[in-house]
């Protein structure tokens, strides 16, 4: 454990002692200073940043060669009190004074955080807000604090801050806890995401238990169930057959014997095991009379022998607008994105054949 300097056990008792007397906003007892100069004092802190002010201003003007302070007095003396204090070094300490839900979006750090203290306004969402604007600025290793855990809005960041890959709790001392940035890569601050953080393991039971059962079931039997459950004996695949190789193109044919008023047929295919699907054709397929046929394709050359999936669908006149303008984007450019087929409710039937591509 890195040892103190005795200096600074001097100044943490001088400021302990005037620390109640500097705004009218509460302050850090002793044992939080005791815990800030412990942690602190494990690495260098060339650059450090906090949100509110107070008698941890003073601290870290010894503890940092440059801190940056995002603070509001509202009269409340936590910024005038502070600077007109001997104890603070001035010369280390850069004040930015106004809200911080607007200083800090505004704020451009050149040089990465060995310490950061969130201890701004606590009404949802402003700690997150704080939080996420200091984020990608915190280096590996350094000290992140987090004031006032008991207060729901600040707990609600110390629980996600608990389970993220990018901190490690190491101490709670009273109401503050201190994390330390780990070596796990920044999180995107201009992406989404979301699964991939820990946090968002585990969904809320509540919401999404239906889900969660879903998932239980293996994906061929659960595909299969939603087949039988939208074909309604209005469509039929009548070749290829089940199983049967084909080539790099060929001809699908059916039956339509009943079509709702308002929909259209698509038949769509994909590689077995992709999520999307490729609507086939120039767009929804004719029916004469009761017969339908429109040509496939079957992927590239480094597809053959995998199995490929064919879908006839009847859809309403929202999906058939889409896939006919997924239609026109792909004639413009090869590589549009496959579709996704719509929620059992809005297919009106369905008809599922598995090839094998040769």
């Amino acid at each position: 454990m890195a040892r103190i300097n005795p200096d600074l056990e001097a100044i943490k008792r001088s400021i302990s002692e005037i620390a109640p007397s500097l705004h009218t906003a509460g302050t850090f007892p002793p044992r939080i200073f005791d815990a800030i100069l412990r942690h602190a004092a494990q690495h260098p802190i060339r650059n450090s940043a906090e949100t509110g002010s107070g008698a941890s201003t003073l601290l870290f003007s010894h503890l940092s060669q440059n801190h940056t302070v995002f603070a509001l007095d509202d009269n409340s003396g936590s910024v005038v009190n502070v600077r007109r204090s001997p104890l603070l070094r001035a010369d280390r300490v850069t004040f930015i004074e106004g809200p911080t839900q607007q200083t800090l979006p505004h704020h451009r750090f050149t040089e990465k955080l060995q310490l950061a203290l969130i201890d701004g306004p606590h009404a949802y969402p402003f700690p997150d807000l704080e939080y996420y604007y200091l984020y990608p600025h915190i280096d590996t290793g350094a000290l992140l604090i987090l004031d006032d855990i008991h207060i729901r809005t600040v707990h609600n960041l110390f629980d996600f801050l608990r389970a993220d890959a990018m901190f490690k709790l190491v101490e709670v001392v009273g109401t503050t806890a201190f994390f330390r940035r780990t070596d796990a890569p920044l999180f995107n601050p201009l992406g989404d995401g979301w699964s991939e953080q820990r946090y968002n393991n585990k969904s809320l039971l509540k919401y999404g238990w239906r889900q969660s059962v879903k998932s239980l079931i293996p994906a061929p039997l659960r595909s299969r169930l939603q087949r039988w459950r939208r074909s309604k004996g209005a469509i039929e695949i009548l070749s290829p057959r089940q199983g049967e190789p084909v080539g790099s193109t060929g001809m699908v044919k059916g039956m339509a014997r009943l079509q709702p008023p308002d929909t259209h047929l698509w038949v769509l295919a994909r590689r077995a095991g992709l999520s999307g699907w490729w609507p086939q054709g120039t767009g929804p397929v004719g029916i004469d009379q009761t017969e339908w046929k429109v040509e496939v394709n079957y992927g590239e050359p480094s597809d053959a022998g995998f199995d490929f999936e064919i879908a006839a669908l009847l859809v309403g006149p929202a999906t058939n607008e889409l896939w006919i303008h997924w239609i026109n984007q792909a004639r413009r450019s090869p590589s549009t994105p496959p579709v996704q087929l719509p929620p059992p409710e809005y297919v009106f039937a369905e008809a599922c054949r598995t090839v094998r591509r040769s």
